[in-house]
């Protein structure tokens, strides 16, 4: 067995062959998580390029395993990222545990986990069940043997879920009264593309303002996100991105989108054929990506509103959809999604090490 650091091309080039190794003959396999992969592997943008970063291979006559480490200055754990690895791999990971746990002492951390993509934007957990549903845009995939290996290693775990919805039940779930209460006090708007780089740094601030005492969150500069959101540009729609305002002033936002996966293809995107049917096809279903609002208006109803306000929008050509991954220890976001879903539609795992 040995134990590689990636650091050339040819290396970085290997690392993600392996990948596809993996997904070979997964029918439900799309490579859309690669261009994660890829930014830290090479350290294409700010957050990758401010970033620890450690890509590690370990081979045994062939590749068994490859993930990154990952961390920055001001995280408080030293996150175990973009694991990929071949049935009965116990002992690689086991051996990938072990370095991780001398970078913890290096770095000054007494936490490591397993299952955040370096930044929770860029995805988050493993997957237990769902392996033979569709693949879904912004949700992590993997093989089904990932979660039976690992959950025999690790001893703390914790559970994320993704959740069904349903326009129409969603609409039903509010207190009318409530809901007229809120349009009364606040104003919402969709975001102005013409304005693109601007309204992007606006998202970024009130992401980090209203996530930062979210688990697992790491801080990700308003640059950063409008480098991030810049990739989704040319599919992008002004309704995509739903801002609260309050005298003025953004408070809140609701960020969703059609579900992209439902027109790849599969294992590799073909962009040109992409470009294609964002022109003539639309996605059946819609994303719930994320939401946010600042502290001191969180329990004033906002969140419901950016909702009901975002579903009402969408409900004619969206009668369906999923939420992004919610951790179950957020216990008001978790509420929240059960009384408005129609039920659970993935489930992820998150492993913790703590020294």
């Amino acid at each position: 067995m040995q134990l590689i650091e990636v650091n050339t091309n040819k290396d970085k080039k290997r690392y993600i062959d392996f990948i596809y190794k993996v997904y070979k003959n997964d029918k439900n396999f799309s490579d859309m998580n690669l261009i994660f992969v890829k930014n830290f592997l090479y350290k294409k943008d700010s957050y990758a390029k401010r970033a620890n970063v450690l890509p590690i291979m370990i081979e045994d006559g062939e590749i068994k395993l490859v993930c990154m480490f990952i961390n920055t200055k001001a995280d408080k754990e030293l996150k175990l990222s973009f694991l990929e690895f071949l049935p009965n791999s116990k002992e690689y990971i086991k051996s990938v545990i072990e370095y991780g746990k001398s970078l913890m002492k290096k770095y000054g951390l007494s936490k490591m986990v397993v299952g955040i993509n370096g930044q929770i934007s860029y995805g988050l957990g493993i997957l237990v069940h769902g392996h033979n549903d569709e693949f879904e845009f912004n949700a992590n995939y993997n093989p089904d043997y990932y979660v039976k290996e690992l959950d025999e290693i690790f001893e703390i775990k914790k559970r994320a879920f993704s959740y069904k919805y349903d326009a129409t039940k969603t609409l039903n779930a509010f207190d009318q009264n409530m809901i007229k209460h809120i349009y009364d006090n606040y104003s919402f708007r969709y975001f102005n593309k013409k304005k693109f780089k601007e309204e992007m740094l606006t998202f970024g601030e009130l992401c980090h303002q209203t996530l930062e005492d979210t688990p697992y969150y790491a801080e990700k500069k308003p640059y950063e996100m409008y480098e991030l959101m810049k990739q989704m540009k040319l599919m992008m729609r002004d309704e995509d991105l739903i801002f609260v305002e309050k005298d003025g002033k953004e408070i809140g936002f609701v960020f969703t989108h059609p579900d992209y996966a439902e027109l790849f293809d599969k294992p590799k995107i073909n962009y040109l054929k992409l470009g294609w049917r964002l022109l003539t096809k639309r996605p059946k279903n819609v994303i719930y990506n994320v939401i946010g609002v600042l502290k001191e208006y969180q329990k004033e109803g906002v969140a419901v509103g950016l909702i009901d306000f975002s579903t009402k929008m969408r409900s004619k050509e969206f009668p369906t959809g999923v939420s992004s991954f919610i951790l179950e220890e957020n216990v008001a976001s978790t509420n929240l999604c059960r009384k408005i879903s129609t039920g659970i539609n993935k489930e992820f795992r998150i492993y913790e090490i703590e020294e």
